[in-house]
């Protein structure tokens, strides 16, 4: 009852006293409370949605613990070391917590680096967040239920309260913009899990109400912190926030505390008229299981509004990087605007420009993730939002957000807000610096979206990559093994079981403040994040939906108009895919549920069909010292890079020169981080028995660029492994360069002994059509000879070949190069060819080449990765060595089983060879950063030479052989100064000597001869060979002592284990040779930059006459300690 103290209605001085009368709640509070007391949830659909949303979740949860140091300082209990019995169990930590810090954890967890779901509307926001208070209350409730007589609780009240929680979230974000009054989507968390936790916790419907009128009371939190200038990294655990005080209101109410019924509409005090502006609240539709339906899974790790745009930039970028002629300047550079067409929530929370201050600033700026895209040649992942990576600082990236314009598209924002469309659409529109434009790509349906049927397939793969990232091999197959069950089997277990499998490392519940240390798997692979993996599989699953599972119609690239775009707009490309028509396994899976999302294939997915994507990895594989490899493939120029016989390279580019400018040091940890994927030789980053770096193919190849695009002075060729030869080759003619007329260069040895070319024949002709082998070349000269080249170039120009093909060793690639150089030049004589070489003088301009090339190799040897070729003249019988850019291969695939042909000999001396760059690198006079690559290279290659010596079989060891070699070739390609090894071994080639030989005879030689001037440089050399079990057991076997041998006795040791020769007198070069050896090698550039400079004669001849293999002929040493 109100009392009026003032006579005068229009008295501006006048109070009235407030009505005591208790009122009834607020509509929207009972509407909530309602729900979740009295719905039925019984939509099997709903199930298994909120099943697929919970493993995602906590696939988040594994990825944020392994690559996030700032959110593994936030987690654990509030008093440290604090152990509460019977408490929830923190998955991926051995952390037991009380439901409101376990929740504050969990959904920060979940949250942290934004890969976790979203819904869209007039407010954005991640229903997922939810589950941080959800699992947390559950998980607490069910370990002590036996305390309370309570009923068991089950996996079915966690699936239910996400059900509840998405819908509840999702409602209000449809219609309720309260971005526009400043405060943040988390409010809409917070109420949703109030709602929910009452209910697991067992309040009644009034407690309930009294918790969720004082969830209203808290209003906030401001969005400050997700808005320049302010933005930072309180973002990240506002989801956690938001769930803590969800699960501690819910406790206060169950203690009777009153609520406050008109937190909403009390005119004065209540929400709409203090911050709302007078609005209220809209639910635009019935509280059902809608939301968790229709919710949009992440796969890239970017912000939902720009996962589209991520997508564009990527089909970009292999555009530009497929491009013939290619580029002749950086990308940063060739590019001279990307506009970007958005819709209105985009431009509102990701279109930043000026200066980026943190990770959270760089996650919320679609003009960074562009910039990295295009710049990376590959999907941007966690690690390239940090402080810490190179890309943060590089200023190549402000130079491309500089050129990115976001504009709004009306059409856009239309259909972003259409119920029946809900399209998270961008397009990117490039124009390169000359004017000419790229064809317009857009994208509507990103990979995750609920309208795409393969969306189940992709967030199985990404959970799963995010567990092999996270834990052991063991652990990881057990916690894959839910995922199989199905969803009603599922919902019967309790709580805790489910929970306490994905128990983590003690060491987390002991270090909550320290990073994670990184283990080593079971392969021995450093595996610090899975997120290659993820994107692998998207790209894996591409592949499979243009392989077999689009129509005619849409199997094709088509350039047509934007829909809903203004005439002037130029062409959007884009294709379309079949949503929906993933095979069901006859396990109960994720992928099991892509018939039901089927019905929501209304709309073309906008998946641009360009050559199959390829990613530029985050890094190598490691070996482990018990043999297993893990995966990157090898690069070898060594009989171009590493011989005075040859120019070197650095010359004009304008003159057909390359300039060798890769610094592997610089980029490694650029794009080699310590973050990679699954484990084994099938699915994403880590291959070879391990994942751990590279890009994974749902089919089981894995695909990668040899080389950084921006740190090549060439277009990188890429490499593949993880499928049969004949499967992995079919397939990128096919899918890669759409080929049609491919001509193949085999290896007489393979076509004589072996089945090989009949399996690559047949896969060829199996997958595109009988008649697609338009020409077949077995073996060539050794050298490459200009008539075989002008004869192969004849029959590829008549066949019109638009692709070549070598299967086997390096005069074919040789070969091959220069075909496709003569080709594009229309040179048909040995005149022509003559006009071709690099260092001519009357070398004319050249035209690139245009046919791509798939080289196939056998042996150790990595002349494959290069644009470089040499042949010989008929007439002259000089070699000559052909440059070009263009003229390089595409694609080299590695099949291990493949090299089991190689001679056991060739095979053991290339590698041996490797392993001199590798110790030549780290005793260099130069010492450069990025030593450790050769380390690696080192670990991976004798570990992997001894075991193929004793079992030839073994594809694993053969397969790090070749993933070594690639750590070992960077030291040559980057002009790294070697020692008198290399130096005196040029001397040997032309005495018939190989490289691989002359390195097995001279490497130990030099070390000891070196020994007394980098001591320090050979220890480091020394300290990983005995770490390795195998070089161990050798050394041991031997009698060698560690602790008095040096680094030229140890790999004496071990060469000779291998069986290679030891002395020259094995390969027939005696003491008659050595003095015109002797001064051929003073003229050597690396017999100048050994460690001990290699001036006078008699220093040549004392290292030959230790590599002699005979007594002694010296009289008087030169060495340096002399």
């Amino acid at each position: 009852m109100t009392a009026s103290t003032s006579t005068s209605a229009n008295d501006s001085n006048h109070t009235t006293a407030d009505d005591s009368t208790r009122p009834p709640y607020d509509h929207v509070l009972v509407a909530i409370t309602e729900y979740v007391f009295h719905y039925d949830v019984s939509n099997p659909k709903a199930f298994e949605r909120a099943r697929i949303a919970l493993f995602d979740s906590l696939g988040c949860v594994f990825e944020t613990l392994k690559g996030s140091q700032e959110a593994r300082a936030l987690i654990g209990p509030v008093v440290p070391r604090a152990v509460l019995p019977d408490g929830f169990r923190l998955p991926g930590t051995s952390f037991q917590l009380d439901p409101v810090k376990g929740a504050f954890d969990l959904g920060t967890l979940i949250s942290y680096l934004d890969h976790n779901d979203a819904f869209p509307g007039a407010e954005w926001g991640h229903p997922s967040d939810n589950i941080g208070a959800i699992l947390a209350v559950a998980d607490w409730h069910s370990r002590n239920a036996t305390y309370s007589n309570s009923p068991r609780v089950t996996v079915k009240s966690v699936l239910t309260g996400i059900v509840m929680a998405y819908e509840i979230q999702g409602c209000f974000q449809i219609r309720n913009a309260i971005n526009k009054v400043g405060l943040d989507q988390t409010i809409f968390v917070r109420i949703a899990s109030t709602a929910v936790v009452c209910h697991l916790f067992g309040c009644t419907e009034a407690q309930t109400l009294s918790a969720l009128s004082h969830a209203f009371v808290d209003a906030g939190p401001l969005r400050i912190y997700r808005q320049s200038p302010n933005t930072g990294p309180r973002k990240g655990w506002a989801a956690g926030d938001a769930c803590m005080r969800a699960v501690q209101l819910a406790l206060i109410a169950k203690k009777d505390q009153p609520g406050v019924p008109t937190v909403l509409t009390d005119p004065k005090w209540g929400l709409y008229s203090a911050l709302l502006q007078g609005k209220e609240f809209q639910l635009p539709r019935p509280l059902g299981t809608w939301v968790i339906e229709t919710v949009f899974f992440k796969i890239h790790t970017t912000e939902g509004h720009a996962a589209s745009a991520v997508e564009a930039a990527l089909t970009l970028s292999q555009q530009l990087s497929a491009r013939y002629p290619p580029l002749d300047m950086p990308i940063e550079e060739a590019i001279s605007h990307i506009r970007v067409r958005t819709q209105k929530s985009a431009m509102i929370i990701i279109n930043k420009q000026g200066p980026l201050h943190n990770s959270a600033d760089r996650d919320h700026c679609m003009q960074y993730m562009i910039a990295v895209v295009l710049l990376k040649g590959g999907m941007i992942t966690p690690a390239d939002y940090s402080d810490e990576s190179p890309w943060a600082t590089d200023a190549r990236v402000d130079t491309l957000r500089a050129k990115i314009d976001v504009v709004e598209d009306e059409q856009l924002t239309a259909d972003y807000y259409n119920a029946e469309k809900r399209s998270g659409a961008n397009a990117l529109l490039l124009t390169l610096a000359d004017g000419s434009m790229l064809d317009e790509v857009l994208v509507e349906y990103p990979p995750g979206h609920p309208w795409r049927g393969d969306t189940p397939t992709f967030v199985k793969h990404k959970f799963e990559a995010n567990v092999r990232g996270y834990f052991d091999q063991q652990r990881a197959t057990e916690i894959a093994r839910l995922t199989k069950i199905g969803v009603d089997q599922l919902m019967l277990m309790e709580v805790r079981d489910f929970v306490n499998t994905f128990a983590g490392d003690e060491r987390i519940g002991t270090m909550p403040n320290q990073p994670h240390r990184c283990e080593k798997n079971p392969a021995g692979l450093m595996d610090n994040a899975p997120q290659d993996a993820i994107e692998s599989a998207i790209v894996g699953q591409m592949a499979k939906d243009s392989e077999g599972q689009c129509t005619a119609s849409d199997s094709h690239t088509e350039a047509h108009s934007s829909s809903g775009s203004q005439a002037s707009t130029p062409k959007a490309f884009s294709a379309a895919s079949t949503a929906g028509d993933s095979d069901t396994s006859a396990e109960t899976d994720f992928e099991s549920t892509s018939q039901q999302e089927a019905s929501f294939s209304k709309f073309p997915t906008s998946i641009t069909r360009a050559p199959t994507p390829v990613r530029s990895v985050p890094k190598f594989p490691q070996k482990s010292a018990k043999g297993k490899q893990a995966g990157r493939d090898a690069v070898d120029a060594d009989a171009f890079y590493d011989s005075d016989h040859y120019p070197p390279l650095g010359m004009n580019p304008d003159e057909n020169s390359v300039e060798a400018t890769c610094k592997r040091g610089d980029w490694r940890d650029q794009f080699y981080v310590d973050q990679q994927l699954p484990d084994t030789l099938t699915a994403d980053a880590n291959v070879a028995v391990a994942q751990n770096g590279s890009v994974h193919f749902t089919d089981g190849e894995i695909y990668l660029a040899a080389f950084p695009p921006s740190k090549s002075p060439h277009p990188s060729p890429h490499v593949s492994y993880g499928l049969p030869f004949p499967e992995a080759c079919a397939k990128h003619i096919a899918e890669t360069f759409h080929a049609t007329h491919v001509y193949i260069l085999a290896s007489s040895s393979l076509s004589r002994n072996t089945n090989d070319l009949p399996k690559l024949h047949v896969a060829i002709d199996g997958r595109l059509g009988e008649g697609t082998v338009v020409g077949i070349r077995r073996g060539v000269k050794p050298h490459s000879y200009y008539s075989d080249i002008l004869k192969i170039a004849k029959e590829a120009r008549y066949w019109n070949t638009n692709c070549l093909v070598t299967l086997g060793g390096g005069s074919l690639a040789d070969a091959a190069k220069i075909v496709a150089l003569a080709i594009a030049n229309n040179a048909t004589t040995v005149d022509d060819l003559e006009t071709l070489y690099f260092g001519n003088p009357a070398l004319r301009h050249l035209l690139p080449a245009t046919i791509p090339i798939i080289c196939i190799p056998t042996s150790l040897s990595a002349g494959e990765y290069t644009p470089i070729a040499g042949a010989t003249n008929d007439f002259t019988h000089f070699k000559r060595s052909f440059q070009h850019r263009s003229m390089g291969p595409r694609i080299i695939i590695l099949d291990p089983t493949l090299t089991t042909t190689t001679p056991l000999h060739v095979w053991l001396s290339t590698g041996v060879r490797a392993v001199d760059h590798c110790v030549e690198a780290l005793c260099s006079i130069e010492g450069r950063a990025g030593g450790e690559i050769f380390e690696e290279g080192l670990k991976r290659l004798l570990p992997g030479l001894l075991t193929t010596k004793e079992h030839p079989e073994n594809l694993e060891a053969r397969l790090a052989c070749q993933l070594g070699a690639v750590d070992a070739i960077s030291a040559p390609l980057n002009r790294m100064p070697m020692g008198a090894s290399h130096g005196i071994g040029h001397q040997l080639g032309p005495l018939g000597v190989g490289h691989g030989e002359s390195s097995c005879i001279l490497l130990p030689a030099v070390c000891k001869y070196n020994k007394c001037v980098n001591t320090e440089k050979q220890q480091r050399v020394l300290d990983i060979l005995w770490a390795e079990d195998a070089v161990f057991n050798v050394l041991y076997r031997a009698g060698i002592d560690e602790g008095k041998s040096g680094l030229g006795e140890v790999l004496d040791v071990v060469i000779r284990a291998l069986g290679m020769p030891r002395s020259l007198k094995e390969v027939g070069i005696g003491r008659d040779k050595f003095d015109a050896l002797a001064m051929g090698s003073l003229n050597d550039r690396w017999c100048k930059t050994n460690p001990v400079p290699l001036k006078e004669k008699e220093q040549v001849l004392e290292i030959l006459d230790m590599c002699s293999g005979e007594p002694s002929n010296l009289t008087n040493g030169t060495r340096a300690e002399e």
